[in-house]
């Protein structure tokens, strides 16, 4: 894997394990750090590398014809929604067994019968979701324009969901028929965690409802789910639990454009001295006149699922903790049908968007998930079949539903 001089300095590197007994080496290389001071992209330094743009490059290839140089071969591109600090605080470490969260997406590519080529997409901590498009869109454009590439699946979930519809309308024009963009629950009219002041307030007002010793029961659980930080080992029982859940969701939540601009009620859901970092034409303005005209080129899938009982008990077996805390958010925090995080209404206004326009998508609709995608194989594997089983894939028009 070749690494420039510009990126050598900020670049992380660590082995990943997929497939049977496989390992390659990853490189995450810092791209570009948006200032919040002066609202601007600057390079990217070792202090920050944490929390810049970053893409994450893979020392093999994939898929059945790895490595064959007589075939042409095809991208696969994760956005994970995912920051470099949430596998890195630091910024200077990095945690193998998990690959910047493409694990498991590695695991599905090696059973494609394709030559494969993996990227993943690292979002910024501070930048507009707008101009975090224009930087995946630049990228977008020179695979695209690659020789021998022969096609570019492209998933982006939840916040990134929206970003691959915004870099839509920053794509060239050439080879638009090799793309196939996948959004999954994607919060198109927005979503409630991304907006503190209504959140907090719907949590206090639920948990009131709730024994408060049941509540603390399930707070270590909670606090299993990120790495506790000072604030949150100093809490005590004083606090009520209400305050306690919102602690941990502000301690890992960005504060900044990264989840503000997916506010669900607009500036009503962002504290007033974080009101400049928030972009209200954001999501506003997202299905614009330049980027329909790109939906009608590109190959678009709307990816959603909502919580169940049987996410409950799937979650549970499988182990998978994050899975049970959304199912429980769900419950507590939502008055409509949702993945635990994003209402089923926002995830699908893509689709009555389309519809209107005459403009036709994929829908795959995933039963019995969460928000938490890549922490689940069986929605993994769903997704990723219905991206490169071309054949065997069910093409349904979203306003035939």
């Amino acid at each position: 894997m070749k690494v420039s001089d510009t990126y050598k300095s900020t670049s992380l590197f660590g082995k990943v394990k997929f497939g049977n007994k496989r390992s390659c080496i990853a490189c995450c290389q810092p791209i570009r750090k948006y200032s919040l001071e002066e609202n601007k992209w600057e390079e990217a330094t070792r202090n920050n590398a944490g929390k810049a743009f970053s893409v994450v490059k893979y020392s093999t290839e994939f898929g059945k014809q790895a490595n064959n140089t007589n075939s042409d071969f095809e991208y696969f591109i994760l956005l994970d929604g995912m920051r470099p600090e949430n596998y890195s605080k630091t910024g200077t470490s990095f945690d193998g067994n998990n690959g910047w969260g493409i694990k498991n997406y590695l695991n599905d590519l090696e059973n494609k019968n394709s030559r494969i080529k993996a990227l993943t997409i690292l979002v910024d901590k501070d930048a507009p979701l707008e101009e975090q498009s224009r930087l995946l869109a630049h990228k977008v454009n020179k695979l695209k324009n690659m020789e021998h590439c022969k096609g570019i699946n492209i998933l982006g979930i939840s916040k990134c969901g929206t970003m691959t519809v915004a870099m839509l309308k920053y794509l060239q024009n050439s080879n638009l028929d090799k793309l196939h963009v996948v959004s999954a629950e994607a919060p198109y009219l927005g979503t409630i965690y991304a907006s503190p002041n209504l959140l907090y307030a719907k949590a206090d007002e639920t948990l009131k409802k709730i024994p408060e010793n049941m509540i603390k029961r399930f707070i270590p659980f909670l606090q299993q789910i990120r790495p506790r930080t000072k604030q949150t080992q100093s809490l005590n029982d004083k606090l009520s639990p209400a305050k306690i859940l919102t602690n941990l969701h502000w301690n890992v939540f960005s504060q900044s454009h990264m989840d503000y601009d997916i506010s669900s009620l607009g500036e009503d859901g962002v504290p007033n001295q974080h009101l400049d970092r928030y972009d209200e034409n954001y999501l506003k303005d997202l299905f614009n006149e330049q980027t329909l005209a790109k939906l009608r080129q590109v190959d678009f899938t709307n990816v959603t699922t909502y919580c169940t009982k049987k996410t409950l008990e799937n979650s549970i077996k499988s182990l998978n903790a994050t899975g049970v805390l959304l199912y429980v958010s769900n419950n507590v925090l939502f008055d409509e049908t949702s993945d635990g995080m994003v209402s089923l209404r926002s995830c699908r206004y893509i689709e009555e968007v389309c519809k209107q326009h005459n403009i036709p998508i994929s829908a795959l609709k995933l039963n019995d998930g969460h928000h938490a995608i890549s922490s689940d194989k069986t929605m993994v594997k769903k997704i990723m079949e219905h991206m490169y089983n071309k054949k065997d894939k069910k093409i349904e028009d979203a306003w035939t539903r």
